[in-house]
């Protein structure tokens, strides 16, 4: 293809040429020829700019050669050029860019787009990228992507800023007026990593192996299903099976609702089986759930699972009854009122069957339910939710007639309020006899064990064939109740004694036992470390010397305390709270100079007769506060994210937690309210003057 370019003038020689008459200018026509070389296959606007290019080019190398080499300034007497010496320039890779990569076209598109293939590399890669863009901005940006999800929550925490891992400050991340998490550092001294519970990471690792590599060897596991307690399950519910492996949800399970079985392929039979009836707003309505390591031990294959039963989501729920009550129809004394999570709720309980209950609250949640009615003393009883409780009242009168017999026993004056605890040692459900039972907390307080006909007996040096015991004028606080037989270990209850009050102190012992993961790691980094375990569970210390362990506990639903004594200094000695039901027990740890440089920071001074309470929120974003206590100062709650890092907004994120300083020496009821569940998370905690409490939210 030829193209003629025609100029109206020539220019020769810096001149115009024209007759030396202006009417006698004369145009003279001068013309050449332009060749261009195009493949057949190219558009004619990519060959013209292959051309243009081409020329450019071998003009560039032709100003290169009319350059003279020019010799180096120190070496006068030499005429070697300057480009005659040898330079040696590393190797240059070039390796494609992971956000440039395109997926193959589907088969129907391939012929449409079957010339890019044809094209140069350069304008082949360029056209490609401008597909991809095109691509992006077609998406329908209204559904939110796995990636944009992650990437919002990791923005909202802070983690997307500079890692605080390698400084020393104080990381402090806040919301600004734009709503973007900005983080700043702060001149006092502390370290802040990252937290992920190594050990879990490292299964987790494993397992994923262990899935490529050995996927023959998984579990195959059925069994019938069962939604009872008045569920029902519509178009607007459905009902997800997971197994739960130390709260990360893994493999995911079916449902068969004609059929009414379930089924799952689980990697490994570590943890539980979870079914949840969830509505369509994401709210758990009933739950299910059973242990795998009950399941009957097979090679790969069908295994028989257990019955799962999906019953409504668990509340504090109990019978309140009365101790003595001469009218047969009544279950609980006339005007009975209990209370919940100190006073926050407040129920009437129908004489006729003595039930009360509260509900938005989670699994595990702990509180302490006081129940009253008049001329009884009022009960204070430690319940947890998911478990049915039975506590009774006591008429003042037979508390009167106990403190009297009492004291002409013992020779001695009972003056004041009453303060008793009461309760009952039972195995498996049944009174037990000859358990001694002693105040773990006051060792000098004497028992009273009463006989067959339910009389005091000082003779009696451990329990009769009712189970019953008390103890009076006990000095109000947190106490601790053990019951033993045979110097061995039968149980233990925790019990809150006020002023005026019974405190409901039954202690419940089993055969059944469960075997429990428990792992002691860096609060923040998830490294595993070792420490000296202290529970109320076992008879004996137990030194955890990988971080990780097997303990075995009964299998009875109460509050338990544990101490960890971290090996070294780095660490602090702190207590944490516990369930023996629980599938696994964390204990993260956490640096003192961590808790002294964020006070330090905030300027919060020391009070004396105070502790520290720290706690961990995995789920979702939330505030807490102590409860009954509205005159805490909220300058000493700090909220930090994943990382340890201050949060500004003055609200909690999921997957970090919160800082309470200067909590007064007491027995607290530390409550979380999630933000998207709005349910209720509590604790009951005693907390020691400069002691260092650490809760756990899941």
């Amino acid at each position: 293809m030829q193209l003629k370019r025609i100029l109206p003038f020539a220019v020769l020689a810096g001149c115009l040429c024209w007759s030396s008459q202006l009417s006698g200018l004369k145009f003279i026509p001068i013309y050449e020829a332009l060749t261009i070389k195009a493949q057949k296959n190219s558009p004619p606007h990519i060959a013209f700019e292959e051309v243009v290019e081409s020329e450019r080019i071998s003009e560039e190398w032709a100003r290169l050669a009319k350059i003279k080499p020019a010799t180096l300034a120190v070496e006068k007497t030499s005429s070697t050029p300057l480009f005659a010496k040898k330079i040696e320039v590393p190797e240059m890779v070039l390796t494609k860019r992971p956000e440039t990569l395109i997926t193959s076209a589907p088969v129907e598109e391939a012929s449409e787009g079957a010339w890019v293939e044809h094209l140069p590399v350069a304008q082949a890669k360029r056209l490609q990228e401008a597909q991809r863009r095109s691509e992006i901005l077609n998406q329908d940006w209204t559904v939110p992507t796995w990636s944009d999800m992650a990437r919002e929550v990791l923005e909202k925490s802070g983690a997307l800023a500079t890692s605080p891992s390698s400084s020393s400050n104080v990381y402090v991340a806040g919301t600004s007026a734009s709503g973007q998490v900005s983080t700043r550092p702060s001149q006092a001294s502390v370290s802040v990593p990252d937290r992920t519970p190594q050990g879990v990471m490292d299964e987790r690792a494993e397992g994923s192996q262990s899935f490529v590599e050995e996927k023959n060897l998984r579990h195959y596991i059925q069994g019938p299903l069962e939604i009872t307690g008045g569920l029902a399950v519509t178009n607007e519910h459905h009902i997800e099976i997971r197994r739960n492996d130390e709260g990360v949800l893994k493999e995911l399970g079916r449902v068969d609702l004609r059929q009414g079985l379930y089924n799952i392929e689980v990697e490994d039979k570590n943890g539980t089986v979870v079914a949840r009836l969830v509505d369509k707003e994401g709210k758990t309505l009933g739950e299910g759930s059973f242990r795998l390591n009950r399941v009957a031990a097979a090679n790969a294959g069908t295994l028989q699972g257990p019955k799962l039963k999906i019953e409504p989501h668990p509340d504090f729920a109990g019978i309140v009854t009365s101790a003595y009550n001469p009218k047969p129809n009544d279950v609980a004394p006339a005007q009975t009122r209990a209370t919940f999570v100190k006073g926050a709720s407040e129920i009437a309980v129908k004489k006729d069957d003595g039930l009360v209950a509260m509900d938005n609250v989670t699994k595990g949640s702990m509180t302490v339910m006081r129940a009253a009615a008049p001329k009884h003393l009022q009960t204070a009883a430690i319940v947890i939710s998911g478990k049915e409780f039975k506590s009774q009242l006591y008429p003042e009168s037979m508390i009167k007639a106990l403190q009297d017999i009492v004291a002409q026993q013992r020779a001695q004056s009972i003056d004041g309020s009453p303060t008793i605890i009461w309760g009952k040692v039972t195995l498996d459900g049944k009174a037990l006899a000859g358990a001694e039972v002693v105040v773990e907390s006051d060792e000098a307080l004497i028992p009273v064990y009463f006989n067959s006909f339910m009389i005091p007996d000082p003779q009696l040096k451990s329990t009769s064939d009712n189970g019953l015991f008390a103890f009076v004028d006990v000095e109000p606080g947190f106490h601790s109740i053990l019951a033993t037989r045979s110097s061995a270990i039968l149980g233990y209850q925790n019990v809150v004694v006020e002023e005026g009050s019974v405190a409901q102190g039954d202690v419940e012992s089993t055969i059944k036992t469960e075997a429990v993961p428990l792992r002691i790691y860096d609060a923040f980094t998830g490294e595993a470390r070792p420490g000296l375990v202290t529970m109320q569970s076992l008879q004996e210390d137990l030194e955890v010397n990988t971080g990780l362990t097997t303990v075995t506990l009964p299998h009875v639903s109460r509050l338990g305390l544990m101490r960890v004594q971290p090996e070294g200094a780095d660490y602090v000695s702190a207590r944490y709270i516990y369930n023996d039901t629980d599938e696994f027990i964390h204990a993260p740890l956490v640096h003192w100079s961590w808790l002294t440089s964020i006070k330090s920071f905030l300027r919060l001074d020391d009070m004396p007769s105070t502790g520290f309470v720290v706690g961990f929120v995995p789920d979702e974003d939330f505030e807490v506060y102590l409860a009954a206590y509205d005159n805490f100062d909220p300058r000493q709650i700090v909220y930090f994210d994943m990382q340890g890092r201050i949060l500004q907004n003055r609200k909690g994120i999921a997957g970090g937690g919160f800082i309470l300083f200067n909590v007064p020496e007491d027995t607290h009821e530390v409550v979380v309210l999630g933000a998207r569940t709005r349910k209720m998370y509590s604790r009951v905690l005693p907390v020691d003057a400069n002691s260092l409490s650490v809760l756990t939210f899941r």
